[in-house]
């Protein structure tokens, strides 16, 4: 009788743990998310291998391809989970096919393979730590669902050691993801799974040993995004640089920056940074958040709230919030901060005409953001801001707000500006908004 060899990966983010089936036997259970089961070894040929939400008897992968004799396969669960998943994003399974050879002695043996639904066709780049992206990328124009190098072809082997891995869309060198430096063991046999991410980049890579459990190579960067919230200051520059350093141009992030203007995220090498705020023109510090942390595969607001001469809780600053930017399958989520410095505790309300239908948040003070996410479905909705406990005055307008939001959608929605513009303490203040921006 000829034989193979055969695991299973679960690379689905939104998939719960599985059951693993080979010519119908229960070959593993409760596989979680980054998870693998060992090689097994089977007949070869036409070979029935179905995937089944742990304990059920409902197959969500039911696919029978042909295994050659003497070959290594690996079965990916990759895609979204979710019953409203566009057809080419759904839950399926990726087959890898590899002679199961081992590298040669003190090299490592890679393949990589595409499975990040969402993403786009990529290239990879394996470079020297720090090195220019100026050559041809390691793996051009990888699909989703392809992997490279493809079945029938050697896998890659790259002496052990140190090297950054970079991922940019196909034909591009902007970078989607940056491992930093990362340690490739020799000796190794390594299939890398890209990944759904919400760290800083779109993906992250599962790296699955042909022996032991998968370990997630993650970003290596932070993201950081700045925002004017401070009613009656004028325009600002913003910078962020090393700490203790003096601001120059080479660390200014924004220029002539106004009220209710924010920026995209920024990805940054994680670490330490003072970010400063300047009246527009010029360098010197108005207002200061120094020994800011900003850790690898994260991601932080940070936004100029209070008043220019606001004393206590309405005094000028930046004010620093972690952003949770994971989606949840099949919904939107929404986070909600309340800055406006001279509102009360406020009640956002989702409205039906003039009126309100629901309170969405309860009693939000000022500069406090929701504890837990909102999460919604799917719809267009037109939200207001009603002093606690109150069903009026609506704000900003008895019209409300529209929000439009998609399944997968992460949005925050700030509530800025004054409520009583041009009476102290906001007497210069813009009046009141609510801001949405997009977190994803």
């Amino acid at each position: 009788m000829q034989t193979t060899q055969l695991r299973a990966i679960h690379a689905s983010s939104d998939a719960p743990n599985v059951d693993v089936y080979v010519n119908g036997s229960k070959v593993a259970s409760d596989v979680a998310y980054q998870s693998q089961t060992a090689f097994l070894t089977i007949s070869s040929g036409a070979t029935p291998i179905q995937i089944n939400p742990a304990g059920s008897t409902s197959s969500v992968i039911n696919v029978t391809p042909t295994l050659m004799a003497s070959q290594q396969y690996t079965a990916i669960a990759v895609g979204d989970a979710s019953a409203t998943a566009p057809a080419a994003q759904a839950l399926t399974a990726v087959l890898v096919d590899d002679p199961g050879n081992s590298p040669a002695a003190g090299n490592v043996k890679v393949r990589v393979v595409h499975g990040a639904p969402a993403a786009p066709a990529v290239d990879v780049y394996v470079t020297a730590p720090g090195a220019s992206l100026s050559g041809s990328p390691t793996i051009s124009a990888l699909a989703y669902q392809s992997y490279a190098p493809a079945a029938g072809q050697q896998a890659l082997e790259v002496p052990g050691g140190n090297y950054e891995i970079r991922v940019t869309a196909a034909g591009s060198t902007n970078v989607l993801f940056d491992s930093g430096q990362v340690a490739l063991p020799a000796n190794a046999d390594l299939l890398i799974t890209a990944v759904p991410s919400s760290g800083v980049a779109p993906i992250a890579l599962l790296a699955a040993p042909a022996t032991g459990q998968p370990f997630l190579i993650s970003d290596a960067r932070a993201a950081v995004r700045v925002a004017h919230f401070a009613p009656d200051v004028p325009a600002v520059n913003v910078f962020l640089g090393a700490p203790g350093t003096a601001n120059s141009s080479a660390d200014q992030v924004e220029n002539d920056f106004s009220f209710s203007n924010s920026s995209g995220y920024l990805d940054v090498s994680a670490g330490t940074y003072d970010a400063s705020v300047s009246l527009y023109p010029g360098t010197a510090s108005a207002l200061d958040l120094n020994g800011a942390a900003l850790n690898a595969n994260t991601s932080t607001s940070v936004f100029a709230i209070g008043l220019l001469n606001g004393t206590g809780p309405q005094a000028l600053k930046l004010a620093a919030y972690v952003d949770d930017r994971t989606p949840v399958s099949g919904k939107a989520k929404v986070r909600v901060i309340h800055l406006s410095p001279d509102a009360p505790a406020v009640d956002v309300v989702a409205l039906s005409g003039n009126a309100i239908a629901a309170t969405l948040v309860s009693n939000l003070s000022y500069p406090n953001a929701t504890a837990q996410d909102l999460v919604v479905d799917p719809n267009t909705y037109t939200l207001a801001v009603v002093p606690h406990g109150a069903s009026s005055p609506l704000l900003p307008s008895s019209s409300g707000v529209t929000l439009s939001l998609k399944a997968g959608d992460v949005v925050t929605v700030a509530a800025v500006g004054c409520v009583s513009p041009g009476v102290a303490p906001c007497t210069a203040g813009q009046g009141f908004a609510l801001v949405s921006l997009r977190d994803n």
